[in-house]
């Protein structure tokens, strides 16, 4: 047989690896991010000032997967550490953030959970930093050739049928959309589901928008009324879709599925609301925590051990943060012993076939970029006392990917 050349994300380099494992002289060329003893990444996030801040559960999350790998000793012996920058929303402080962790704190690679990712894109991928991005908002983002993730971005296009086809099997005939005013990225999210809906045989009865903060229920159940709609699927935060979902219920409108997008998958929100919650749905494209796998009760005894602060009630904003993070490590890990910006690109591409240890509801194949993912979703729905979730009977959903236009 041919002796063929191994690629050089999958070389081991036994001598290498010795001598790393040993310490002494580091027998790895000098690169960002990179010394003898640790790796540097970055973390670019949107912050807010709002209780359940998503940004810090993504964060708790992804303290909990490093601190786990740091306690089995790193990399090849390289503690996994990371310098933070918020850019507050807006795209502007975002690129100044990007600057800072790729060319003044020289960051190995990216994870970041903004929804101003825009900013910084650019440039980060001018420079070749890897960026695992836990919400891609923006279309923009998916094309570019260091951004990665471990869920097709629900703005991918062409958008896929699995939403309207989940309402459809609920008796839905005609749907609105809801998105947040301002908000382009959850307009994008409207747009796809809008071509979802029509791909299932629905009808779309309306677009509406919802400001950010409280807003007029009442108002807001007549705008329903009025467009016909007997189904409702929303991006917008979970604060906003449960005041949107009490608005509906108090109205009486008897909407045959009112559904939310992983975001709305937030048990903290179910004791503040109540039964007025009962019967929301949310697609997740992530397992959910009620099945209660091998690799969720991983993820619950490293909360615990290694991000305490949100441990108590973990969402899944907070197992968002570690699989991205995981997905990371596994992308730096498959580029070689001696880790470079190059090598953890071409490790996450080398991820064909990874299902976060069971986190995932379906593999993923990261060699094409983020849109080759499939949109695959498992759908959760609250009980009827309004105090918890249940899993929706079924595998999960993958849908078809419509053509683009």
């Amino acid at each position: 047989m041919r002796n063929e050349k191994k690629p050089a994300f999958i070389r081991r380099g036994g001598g290498i690896l010795s001598q790393v494992r040993r310490g002494g002289v580091d027998p790895c060329t000098p690169t960002p991010g990179v010394d003898r003893s640790k790796i540097s990444l970055g973390m670019l996030y949107s912050s807010s000032p709002y209780a359940g801040d998503p940004s810090a559960l993504f964060r708790a999350g992804v303290d909990a997967r490093l601190g786990e790998q740091n306690a089995k000793g790193g990399i090849n012996g390289r503690r996994l550490s990371y310098s933070v920058e918020d850019d507050e929303a807006a795209p502007e402080l975002n690129a100044v953030g990007g600057r800072v962790l790729a060319q003044r704190d020289q960051a190995l690679s990216i994870l970041q959970f903004s929804v101003a990712a825009v900013g910084s894109a650019k440039s980060l991928e001018s420079t070749g930093v890897p960026v695992v991005d836990g919400q891609i908002t923006d279309p923009s983002l998916s094309p570019r050739s260091n951004v990665f993730g471990y869920s097709r971005p629900t703005v991918e296009e062409p958008a896929s049928s699995g939403w309207g086809e989940f309402l459809a099997n609920r008796g839905a005939q005609r749907a609105v959309t809801v998105s947040l005013e301002l908000s382009s990225a959850t307009r994008s999210m409207a747009r796809a589901a809008e071509k979802s809906v029509r791909a299932a045989g629905l009808k779309v009865a309306d677009n509406l928008q919802v400001p950010s903060g409280p807003f007029d229920a009442d108002q807001f159940a007549d705008q329903v009324r009025d467009s016909g709609a007997d189904s409702l699927i929303a991006f917008v935060p979970a604060p906003n879709f449960y005041q949107i979902v009490a608005a509906v219920q108090d109205a009486d409108l008897g909407l045959k599925a009112i559904l939310g997008n992983p975001t709305s998958y937030d048990r903290s929100q179910l004791a503040r609301v109540g039964d007025s919650a009962a019967g929301a749905y949310a697609f997740l494209d992530y397992t959910p925590f009620e099945l209660s796998t091998p690799a969720h009760r991983r993820f619950l005894a490293a909360m615990a051990a290694y991000a305490p602060q949100a441990a108590a009630l973990p969402d899944g904003t907070a197992l968002i943060g570690w699989i991205s993070a995981d997905l990371l490590l596994r992308g730096i890990a498959a580029g070689g012993v001696c880790p470079t910006r190059a090598g953890a690109l071409a490790g996450l591409r080398h991820q064909t076939h990874s299902d976060a240890d069971g986190l995932l509801p379906a593999p993923i194949n990261l060699s094409k970029g983020v849109s080759d993912i499939a949109p695959c979703y498992d759908y959760v729905q609250v009980t009827p006392d309004g105090k918890k979730f249940v899993l929706v009977p079924g595998k999960p959903r993958c849908g078809r990917i419509l053509r683009a236009g």
